[in-house]
């Protein structure tokens, strides 16, 4: 995530908004693809797996929802990881990691199994790449940053496509079993890539630390050497709890503003991904066969291509900017939910389909973009990081309140309209920043609104520095009368 931990971290620099930025948004491309793409794909699994188990549908959506709530809640730990050792180094360990998930799984004998390996070991890789990856595609650009995220977020669209009914193809030919084994191989990819992802120094940034604070070892002796402060003992678990504070920004909590935008992330998160787990299922529910079923997934993949890359051409307005771009998005998503009940033919379903996944593609890199338009380019690594752990909570408790659902009323269409209820509350939330008691403060308003590159802060300084000095020469000039 930032990046300035390195070492030799060279010279700061105002945010290029290109250059090398490309090769780290290509980069971003095959990690999400890697990622999100392999997870909104795994559905086809869902049947399998709670038919070989004999488990209910509640506890087969966990396997979803661990990946997405570990992905994250990981969030704040892989942004310390990235603030300690650099980004580059991270994101290819996040792909080793999630890689071995799915190895890993080809040996689990009970679905608790696949909670561990399929579930936490594979949404803790997810998080050291992707999360790391797009929170340094948000420091390499400014002006096209939404451009960037909508390319970078665009490889997710572009495999969901494809990997539904080649998953399907796996199962049939190898069992679910050596599926997963050739996801993990897709999906270590992702180590490769990580290569591009060059750290990068903004000006702005906290390159001089206190030597007490940040120390050059990272052996975990060294960490467990400092658990001893003035005598007292602490336990290593609160040491990784106080050097994940030392690299976050958690003055953002005391915002109401980021407060609001969050609330609204996490009822996004809540309902996400309702649609992807349960689109297949509920097709089966209604007699149509495996393939078919299956790709629906792919035509939601094709809409959601259509929404990132369509997403990027969108321009912003002084009283329409991004963070209610992202509002209009999101209600529209829940909206569409609300009526998904309705769909019970194949051409109802798939019209649906295409029409969350618009709407769900253009949603990703708006997210992204209003988030830095929030906390600010300079503090994204950190809102990344607290604003992805509460939604890894929703992530974790969503599906399985969805399939708790379905297996109360015997029926899926409870789980959509749960699912878009959330979607449209949350869509509505972030209009509350309009008000005037949400409003940043006098000074910031100063600055040009659009302005959330690496300058911001340094500028709110340069602009208090000269407060001080003008303070103090007519303190001079007085005291010379």
């Amino acid at each position: 995530m930032a990046t300035s931990s390195r070492k030799n971290p060279g010279r700061p620099v105002d945010p290029p908004d290109g250059g090398w930025g490309w090769m780290v948004v290509l980069a971003g491309f095959v990690t999400t693809a890697c990622s999100y793409g392999v997870m909104r794909s795994l559905g086809v699994f869902f049947v399998t797996w709670q038919d070989h188990f004999s488990v209910t549908a509640a506890q087969t959506a966990l396997i979803q929802s661990i990946i997405a709530g570990v992905l994250n809640l990981a969030a704040p730990i892989a942004g310390a990881l990235s603030n300690k050792f650099g980004c580059r180094v991270v994101v290819m360990a996040g792909g080793v990691i999630s890689s071995a998930g799915f190895v890993l799984s080809m040996w689990a004998s009970s679905l608790f199994h696949l909670y561990i390996t399929a579930g936490f070991l594979t949404g803790f890789g997810y998080s050291l790449s992707l999360i790391t990856t797009m929170a340094t595609i948000g420091r390499y650009f400014t002006t096209n940053r939404l451009r960037a995220n909508s390319i970078a977020t665009i490889g997710n669209s572009v495999v969901s496509f494809a990997f539904p009914p080649l998953f399907q193809y796996l199962m049939d030919e190898y069992t679910w079993r050596g599926a997963l084994v050739l996801i993990g191989g897709i999906v270590l990819q992702a180590t490769v890539v990580g290569a591009l992802v060059r750290p990068i120094v903004l000006k702005g940034d906290n390159t001089h630390k206190n030597p007490k604070d940040t120390k050059e070892s990272s052996t975990p002796s060294d960490i467990l050497s400092d658990s001893t402060i003035s005598g007292t003992k602490y336990s290593f678990s609160k040491v990784i709890l106080r050097r994940i504070a030392s690299v976050l920004d958690f003055n953002l909590l005391t915002e109401t503003r980021f407060l609001v935008f969050t609330a609204a992330v996490v009822l996004f998160g809540f309902s996400r991904f309702v649609p992807n787990i349960y689109i297949v299922p509920r097709a089966r529910a209604f007699g149509i066969e495996e393939y078919p079923s299956a790709f629906l997934l792919s035509i939601l993949a094709i809409g959601d291509i259509v929404g990132r890359a369509s997403i990027g051409l969108l321009p912003e307005w002084p009283k329409f900017r991004r963070v209610d771009q992202f509002a209009v998005n999101i209600f529209l998503m829940g909206f569409s939910t609300l009526l998904a009940p309705l769909a019970k033919t194949y051409v109802t379903m798939a019209v649906y389909s295409a029409s969350y996944g618009l709407l769900m593609g253009a949603c990703v890199p708006l997210l992204y973009s209003a988030m830095a338009e929030t906390a600010g380019a300079n503090r994204l690594s950190s809102a990344l990081g607290i604003c992805m752990f509460l939604r890894g909570i929703a992530n974790l408790a969503g599906p399985p309140l969805s399939g708790w659902l379905r297996d109360l009323t015997g029926s899926y269409d409870a789980t959509l309209l749960e699912g878009g209820g959330c979607l449209v509350l949350a869509g509505l939330l972030p209009f509350l920043l309009h008000l005037r008691m949400f409003q940043p403060k006098k000074m910031e308003d100063k600055l040009d609104e659009h302005q959330t590159d690496g300058t911001r802060s340094a500028l709110l300084r340069e602009e208090r520095e000269a407060a001080e000095n003008s303070e103090t020469l007519v303190v001079i000039r007085e005291t010379a009368l």
